[in-house]
């Protein structure tokens, strides 16, 4: 007799809880669309800072984290030396590129700290420039420890609003990391103590409002497909994004805590600087209508 296909568990939240927009505390928002398995998520446009978020989200406890995660910390038992080179989307070569980008805005290159750091590609493509003073952050034993052996470079487990180095960095970079934490105020204001007079700060989040996403979502409001992303059907995903930024969200955060942006474009994961074809940068550096956003930022003073 065959045995019928396992079937993935299917993920219910033990709470809900109801939360003000996580860039500006605001409450004054109209529902932008539903989503997973059975619709049974929804994401808010704040009318105040333009940010779309999770509202009501599931309870961000330790039974979220291990249903949104739980991949990911699997995924790390199974990585290798050649993962540095052709995994999906974060690749060294890709990263390579976006840091000879980078250092054009950080003459002192006094040290870098890479948050949610991963299998280290960022770093390894770092560490030609930044020798010395170099170190990533991530919540996965295993990850930081892969890393320290096969890159060199050591990687902290701990919260970033928790993280207080002796040192401070000339570059810290967040490469799609900032949309997957509850406190997003927090992690920019940690980052005026963290570097140094003059250093930059690079965000790399999704942008909700590119052209992509625009079609997903026009596809949902006209029924033409029920799910705005194909992977939403998994009944085991988790809204692990509890918000969804945007160019409009991002200027706002940035200069609520003073920051200066010094440059913004989005991106592809396969030309991550935008300066390939003329397509690319039309589409990305001209229209900002790409699928991914960089934003790159100093303190004021």
């Amino acid at each position: 007799m065959n045995k019928p296909p396992n079937k993935k568990p299917v993920y219910v939240p033990d709470k809900w809880d109801t939360v003000h927009c996580p860039f500006c505390d605001g409450d004054n928002y109209a529902v932008y669309e539903k989503f997973g398995s059975e619709l049974q998520y929804t994401y808010v446009l704040c009318r105040q800072c333009g940010l779309v978020y999770c509202n009501p989200r599931p309870a961000y406890n330790q039974h979220f984290i291990d249903a949104a995660y739980a991949s990911y910390y699997q995924y790390a038992d199974n990585i290798s030396v050649d993962d540095l080179h052709s995994i999906n989307e974060s690749s060294a070569e890709m990263f390579a590129h976006e840091v000879k980008h980078l250092i054009s805005y950080d003459a002192a290159r006094t040290g870098v700290l890479d948050i949610g750091s991963g299998m280290g590609t960022f770093l390894l493509a770092a560490k030609k420039y930044y020798p010395n003073n170099i170190a990533g952050l991530d919540v996965s034993v295993k990850m930081a420890s892969f890393v320290k052996q096969n890159i060199g470079v050591p990687v902290h487990i701990t919260q970033y609003e928790e993280y207080f180095p002796e040192v401070k960095y000339s570059l810290i970079h967040m490469s799609h990391v900032l949309e997957h934490v509850p406190n997003p105020n927090e992690w920019i204001s940690h980052s005026h103590a963290l570097l140094e007079p003059g250093g930059i700060l690079v965000i790399n989040v999704p942008n909700k409002f590119g052209i992509g996403n625009r079609m997903q979502h026009l596809f949902y409001k006209t029924g033409i497909k029920k799910q705005f992303a194909n992977d939403w059907a998994d009944p085991s995903r988790t809204p692990d994004h509890l918000f969804e930024p945007t160019i409009k969200s991002m200027k706002y955060l940035l200069a609520k805590h003073r920051f200066e942006i010094l440059e913004y474009y989005t991106y592809s994961r396969r030309d991550p600087v935008s300066n390939g074809s003329l397509f690319s940068r039309l589409v990305n550096r001209g229209l900002k209508q790409g699928s991914n956003l960089a934003v790159i930022t100093k303190p004021l003073k």
